[in-house]
């Protein structure tokens, strides 16, 4: 299954990069989760992941600061406040949480993690292993 793993994440790579979204569709793909594409993209190459879908990483170089595109949400719905909280364990929600709650509000993941941004919640553990 690694195999078949990395050939299709090989087949989206870009420049040595893949794109959080492409990594999630070779999951689906393949019917695995998405951790399991991080673990064997991550144990067998080179290859870095970029353009997180909350947008907390791959956008810039870290050391200008570019990397994250997520800002502070000037709004935030109570109810949507309600459901971040409710699935906070410690100080940290998810990346698949905060999908979740996309959904559920059918609100664009990045807006969300804004939301997440100006509660000042850390988002762990990443879906795909990289935090």
């Amino acid at each position: 299954m690694r195999t078949e793993i990395l050939d299709a994440v090989l087949q989206e790579a870009v420049d040595g990069e893949v794109a959080c979204a492409d990594a999630h569709m070779v999951a689906v793909m393949l019917n695995l989760a998405p951790i399991e594409v991080g673990k064997a993209v991550n144990r067998a190459t080179e290859l870095r992941f970029n353009r997180c879908q909350l947008g907390l990483f791959g956008y810039g170089l870290k050391s200008e600061n570019k990397h994250k595109i997520v800002l502070t949400a000037q709004h935030i719905p109570d109810d949507i406040r309600i459901a971040l909280h409710a699935r906070v364990v410690g100080k940290a929600i998810s990346c698949e949480a905060v999908w979740e709650i996309a959904e559920q509000f059918k609100y664009p993941r990045l807006g969300i993690a804004n939301i997440v941004q100006a509660l000042g919640i850390k988002v762990a553990p990443c879906q795909l292993g990289c935090f």
